[in-house]
């Protein structure tokens, strides 16, 4: 074969692999394309739903004829404030209380005092009705706070040519306690137009033997129209020896400082001795009625043995703790206030 007919056979042999090379990538490409089309035209699998209960009922909220109740937040708040209770019923212990602590004393002790004299609580309820009375009665007659509406209570203008012992006397109070509620130190330094507080006395008390307790009244002591004030505990005499019945504080017979006249087991003492039984006050005591009638040298005293309170350890008179006995001493009056003392 000549030279010639050598380079024509190669360059088609050249021409003829590029056919084949070309329509081999051809071929490939339009499988590719084929597979891609049948791919996206393919349907697509639809979307898996949780299987459900057939019939199961749905959440409902239970039906309430009570209003929803009221929250209220706070920019920092993370929890829910919901109202207070409905209001406490009228008439009873519970709006009395509520009635003193909200500030609305005279009301709430008004509620209070009537269901004590009522004898419808328990016991545990009169206790609870006690410790109300004497807590808003701390501010009503303790205090020089003014309540000019108080039953008991009220204001007087000082007049020119009073004094203390006068106002006090029109009002069946002692002067001490005229000048401690309204925080006199010198009595004789009272000015005329001064708006003092007074109370309408006279105090009148009740000792139950068997709870070792005085109880302190305005009005006639535990009866209708009176009012509870407060309570004290006691000491009595040893082998039931305070005689029960109706007292009466007798004119003149109260002391500060009293001398101790001796006793058939005790030796005479004078004032402010250490040693002296009666401490540092005594209120005399005159027999009216009952076990009482008749009995003398009896009275209300205060004690250096603070450990014979609640105790029968006396010669038959009613011993009070230090800081007690000073506080009745200015409540009861001489020839008005009365003491009943019972079993």
């Amino acid at each position: 074969m000549s030279r010639k007919q050598t380079r024509i056979s190669r360059a088609l042999i050249g021409i003829l692999g590029v056919a084949v090379v070309l329509g081999l990538v051809s071929y490939f490409h339009n499988v590719n394309k084929s597979k891609a089309l049948e791919t996206a035209n393919a349907p697509q699998p639809l979307p898996v739903t949780p299987a459900v209960a057939p019939h199961a009922p749905q959440a409902v909220p239970p039906p309430t004829s009570q209003p929803a109740p009221v929250v209220s937040r706070t920019p920092d708040a993370t929890h829910t404030a919901v109202n207070p209770a409905q209001p406490a019923e009228p008439g009873t212990l519970a709006e009395g209380q509520s009635k003193i602590q909200s500030g609305d004393l005279l009301a709430g002790r008004q509620i209070i005092n009537d269901l004590l004299q009522s004898g419808t609580l328990s016991p545990a309820e009169s206790a609870a009705a006690r410790q109300a009375i004497a807590q808003a009665n701390q501010t009503l007659i303790f205090s020089a706070k003014r309540f000019p509406n108080d039953p008991f209570g009220g204001t007087y203008v000082v007049k020119p040519g009073d004094n203390l012992a006068k106002i006090a006397q029109n009002h069946d109070m002692t002067w001490e306690l005229l000048a401690r509620i309204n925080g006199l130190n010198d009595p004789r330094k009272l000015r005329a137009g001064a708006t003092l507080k007074v109370i309408k006395g006279p105090f009148h008390a009740i000792v139950t033997k068997s709870a070792f307790t005085i109880d302190m009244y305005l009005g006639s002591a535990g009866e209708k129209g009176s009012m509870y004030v407060t309570t004290f505990n006691v000491g009595l005499g040893r082998n039931d020896s305070t005689p029960t019945g109706s007292w009466i504080v007798t004119p003149q017979n109260k002391l500060k400082n009293p001398k101790f006249w001796g006793a058939s087991d005790l030796p005479p003492a004078e004032a402010d001795d250490p040693k002296n039984p009666l401490g540092e006050y005594w209120i005399g005591l005159e027999g009216t009625d009952g076990h009482a009638v008749g009995k003398q040298s009896y009275g209300i005293h205060g004690t250096i043995e603070p450990d014979s309170i609640g105790k029968q350890e006396s010669h038959g008179c009613i011993r009070l703790r230090n800081g007690e006995i000073d506080l009745v001493y200015e409540m009861l009056v001489e020839g008005k206030s009365t003491v009943i003392v019972k079993d």
